[in-house]
């Protein structure tokens, strides 16, 4: 069976989605205190604790000031049918009718201020929410960016691409790492082959191809990618020559993970040369 990468590591679990409770309506007060100034950060920060994406708060936003405005109209439009009927109903009322009249009106511009006030603080908070969302995703792409970084690093140096192999090897026993380890041994070909496959089809996938990091970084990935494939081809010549159909099989899954089954297929076909 070919091998498969484990869960991701500790450094991607910040991208994992966690299940929260529907959220409580949004207060009416921070929006009907019209002696108070509306700040957008303090109603940002008084939501701290409100499990909720950016973007169902920016749509609760927009329907609370739909609900708040027709709400008022509504409210208007009934008080002053209403208060005319009664001025016309009694006699000599056309001067009170005009007094609540102008009432009304004057009511109504405070109304309108009142949406006017609603409608701007609700851009503000808009405002400050796209910042905030292009904030976290450039922290992810740092988080990400560094990620890869780290998981090259840990392939260079399992690679020996550091130092030339053969100072490496000088050390010990030959074809031997320092701790004893051969470099074609089926545990450590395992670990080469996971940490790719993991920075192939994990993370990479997760940044933009063409961003600068990932740019400078292709030869120096496609280098790692070469010598994995050399030690592979090594292993599988020593499984044939000893035989060992199993250790064969191992290698041609590792050869799968890898993406190059050709390559091992022209590695099969020179063994019978």
């Amino acid at each position: 069976m070919a091998f498969r990468p484990g869960p991701p590591s500790s450094a991607d679990s910040f991208d994992s989605d966690d299940e929260f409770p529907f959220p409580a309506p949004l207060p009416r007060e921070p929006f009907s205190d019209i002696s108070h100034t509306f700040s957008p950060h303090e109603f940002l920060a008084s939501l701290r604790n409100r499990h909720q994406t950016l973007e169902d708060l920016r749509s609760e936003l927009r329907t609370r000031s739909q609900d708040l405005e027709r709400e008022l109209v509504e409210l208007v439009n009934r008080d002053y049918a209403d208060f005319i009927g009664l001025g016309s109903s009694v006699k000599g009322g056309e001067q009170r009718v005009e007094d609540l009249k102008m009432g009304l009106l004057s009511f109504r511009r405070e109304v309108e201020g009142v949406v006017a006030k609603l409608m701007k603080a609700r851009e503000e908070v808009e405002r400050e929410l796209r910042a905030k969302e292009a904030i976290r995703k450039k922290k992810t792409l740092a988080r990400n960016l560094l990620t890869v970084a780290q998981r090259i690093e840990e392939l260079s140096t399992l690679l020996l691409l550091h130092d030339t192999r053969d100072a490496a090897l000088s050390s010990g026993p030959p074809g031997l790492l320092e701790d004893g380890e051969s470099l074609t041994s089926t545990r450590r070909l395992k670990k080469l082959v996971y940490c790719w496959v993991y920075l192939r089809d994990f993370l990479l996938p997760k940044i933009p191809a063409s961003h600068p990091f990932i740019k400078a970084q292709e030869p120096r990935m496609e280098t790692i990618r070469k010598t994995i494939l050399i030690d592979l081809a090594s292993a599988m010549k020593e499984a044939r020559g000893e035989k060992n159909d199993k250790r064969c099989l191992e290698i041609m899954g590792l050869y799968a993970d890898m993406d190059a089954e050709k390559e091992a297929v022209k590695v099969m076909k020179d063994g019978k040369r």
